[in-house]
Order: structure tokens, then sequence, then C-alpha cells
């Protein structure tokens, strides 16, 4: 994973439930219920008359296609989440996966993950053993 893949996941929960918001407003703002009326009669003899009212929600094809396009990158985002998982779980340094599990995952500052370190621990410290880790290991992936 690279230094560029591993600063998306910082936003990749608030984007997500952002676009999941936007699909519900589009689909509550564009569904319209439509109704339509037709006549009939009895099956048998005398025939009655009668109405029926045939009632449905109506959607706009723009707003379905928004919908398709949104759930693909919620889904792109999860693969690439599912990939981060594992791949931090590799780090075989434990301050190195902590740091990056708790800003990536958990969505921490640098300081809340120096001070879950250490109570000494810098977070700007911290910030930068991170960025020699990707600095070291990206040139053998």
């Amino acid at each position: 994973m690279t230094f560029k893949e591993y600063k998306k996941l910082w936003a990749l929960p608030a984007d997500i439930k952002a676009r999941e918001s936007r699909i519900e407003k589009l689909l509550r703002r564009k569904d319209t219920i439509a109704q339509d009326a037709v006549h009939g009669s009895a099956e048998n003899f005398p025939y009655t008359k009668h109405t029926v009212i045939i009632r449905g929600v109506e959607t706009d094809a723009d707003v379905l296609a928004m919908q398709e396009r949104l759930k693909k990158l919620n889904d792109e985002y999860d693969r690439l989440y599912g990939r981060a998982l594992i791949e931090i779980e590799d780090i075989t340094d434990p301050e190195v996966r902590v740091a990056i599990s708790r800003r990536s995952f958990d969505g921490w500052s640098w300081a809340e993950v120096a001070q879950e370190l250490s109570p000494s621990r810098d977070a700007e410290t911290v910030r930068m053993v991170v960025n020699r880790y990707f600095k070291e290991n990206n040139s053998s992936r």
C-alpha cells in the first residue's frame, strides 16, 4: 500500500457516509407517487362497472443512475479499506501498526495516537515514524 492510498483511508469513512446520505436524499427528492385510474367491470352478469386506482412510486432514471454510481464508488472504497486492513495487520513494528491503524481506521489525530503510544510521545515524532515507514517500504512494493 502506498502512502497516497494510506492517506485516502483517513477520509474514507466520512466519504462513504456522505455518499450514502446523498443517495438517500436523491431518492427522497425524486420519488413521486404516480397514480392512475382504469375502468373495469365484473366478470359475470350483470357486469357492474367499477374504477380501479393504481398507485406506485415513479423514480427518475437519472436518480437511479446516480445511485448506482455512488454505490459502485462505495464498493471500490470498501475493497481498498479491506486491503488496507490486511496490509496494516502485516506490519511487524507495533508502534507503526498502531499509529497507522488508529489514524486510518479510527480517525484519531496524531496527538491522540502519540498519547496512546506513550504519554511522553510527541505527535510530530509519531507522524515522522509513519512517514519514514512508508518511504522505506514503498520502494520494495
